[in-house]
């Protein structure tokens, strides 16, 4: 199984259940996701302590900020697409260190 969805309600649906707990073990951060376009939706996802929070709203302060259009970040996770272009486009904007999206990424197969 791997973080691959076809709306945002699938993809957060299917954060808990293909977490992977090992590969969190030193992380400690908080991300605040919104995301734009055809569903509109904000999530806080919080990994602490080899634990998964997903939460709607934004809640507490975020370590990265993740603005991003929906279909932009699901073809994202659907496809090896270059997260690296969406910035430049204007898609997906980030604020806080890029490595937290990284980290991130290492908890969910691919």
């Amino acid at each position: 199984m791997s973080l691959r969805a076809n709306s945002i309600d699938g993809l957060v649906e299917a954060m808990p259940l293909i977490f992977q707990r090992e590969q969190a073990k030193d992380m400690s951060a908080n991300y605040h996701f919104t995301f734009t376009g055809d569903e509109s939706r904000q999530i806080t996802v919080t990994i602490r302590d080899s634990e998964l929070q997903v939460t709607d709203g934004h809640h507490g302060g975020p370590d990265l900020r993740v603005t991003a259009d929906t279909a932009t970040w699901l073809r994202f996770l659907t496809k090896p697409t270059p997260l690296a272009w969406a910035p430049v486009r204007r898609q997906i904007k980030l604020q806080g260190s890029p490595r937290l999206l990284r980290d991130f990424g290492r908890c969910f197969p691919s």
